[in-house]
């Protein structure tokens, strides 16, 4: 082997073990830190492939070693959404890429043939889907993050690892397959990525890569940024309870600084800092879940639409309403309409 490629491999395995550590070190398993550690573990197969690839066991490895695309996704999923709920479709679509190269990998072995489109090209086109999938997760959601080491975090995260996964797919599989340069140079990169991933945890940004408690909207960084202009929250608190500023449907963070005249950074700080908010929607939406909450328990208001009320508060839509309220109440509108209509 080459003394390059061992070089780069002992690299990129010294980062790896490294980021196994902090992730222990952590100490919460919350949904995105068992994704960031599946993640590693994929990451760990591809790593040690040149060493195992031609043991018994090594073709597990190397089908493990596939899921890398597939777990990058779920893991950004779980990053840049603050809502993320782990779904049976999404297990699925990662799986596929798993399963159907290792079983073709295992009928080649007994010289069945005829099937490499379904066992290998399908899931290979699949994984450009999810690394497509990974970077609309990044951005969908961007403009209404508050946590700003978040937002930078979606841009590299995505412009660097994600086209450098998306790169090795394209030129280890499809362009240059079996080629030894290549094979020497991959492994380089990618220590490169964990020492940068590692970078992060050391320091003390965890709530930038996953919640600090499940189920929370709070992000805290200890001196991380300057203090939080109490007037400031005073005056935004009091623009959505008085004027009810959240009334207005399609509200931006871009507009609501205008009104108050000052930079967009400034009153994401506020919002996040001083009032506990991960991001816009949540904070808008607190305040019109409690508005709803109100008429709906209201019996003068019996009659009134729940599709009203939702619009009234500045909800686009009963669908929008609908999984706000579920994820403040855990119930839904109808459900709490009915258990207050005594």
């Amino acid at each position: 082997m080459a003394t390059f490629l061992v070089a780069a491999i002992a690299f990129a395995l010294s980062q790896w073990v490294l980021s196994m550590l902090l992730l222990w070190q952590n100490g919460q398993w919350g949904v995105g830190q068992r994704l960031f550690g599946l993640l590693q573990l994929a990451i760990g197969c591809y790593l040690v492939q040149p060493l195992v690839a031609y043991t018994s066991w090594g073709w597990t490895v190397i089908a493990l070693s596939t899921a890398v695309p597939g777990m990058f996704w779920l893991f950004s999923a779980s990053v840049f959404d603050d809502h993320f709920r782990l779904k049976p479709w999404q297990v699925l679509l990662v799986a596929i890429t798993v399963v159907l190269p290792a079983a073709g990998t295992i009928l080649n072995q007994f010289e069945i043939m005829g099937l490499d489109w379904l066992l290998f090209s399908l899931p290979q086109g699949l994984e450009f889907v999810l690394l497509g999938l990974t970077a609309w997760e990044a951005f969908k959601h961007w403009q209404m993050d508050l946590i700003q080491a978040r937002r930078r975090l979606r841009f590299w995260f995505v412009a660097i690892n994600g086209v450098y996964i998306f790169a090795l797919i394209l030129f280890r599989e499809v362009m240059f397959a079996n080629q030894g340069w290549l094979s020497s140079w991959q492994y380089l990169p990618v220590g490169g990525m964990l020492l940068a991933m590692n970078a992060l945890l050391l320091q003390y940004k965890r709530d930038v890569l996953w919640s600090p408690l499940p189920n929370s909207t709070v992000s805290v960084y200890p001196d991380a940024e300057p203090a939080v202009d109490e007037a400031l929250v005073r005056s935004l608190r009091s623009m959505m309870i008085e004027e009810s500023m959240y009334r207005e449907m399609g509200l931006t963070i871009g507009q609501l600084a205008g009104r108050l005249e000052l930079p967009e950074y400034r009153l994401r700080q506020a919002i996040n800092q001083g009032l506990g908010y991960r991001n816009f929607a949540d904070f808008l939406n607190s305040y019109r879940i409690e508005e709803t909450v109100q008429r709906l328990a209201d019996p003068g208001q019996d009659g009134l639409p729940i599709l009203t009320i939702a619009m009234n508060a500045g909800f686009r839509s009963l669908s929008s309403f609908n999984r706000a309220f579920r994820q403040a109440r855990n119930m839904t509108p109808t459900a709490y309409r009915k258990k207050h209509a005594k």
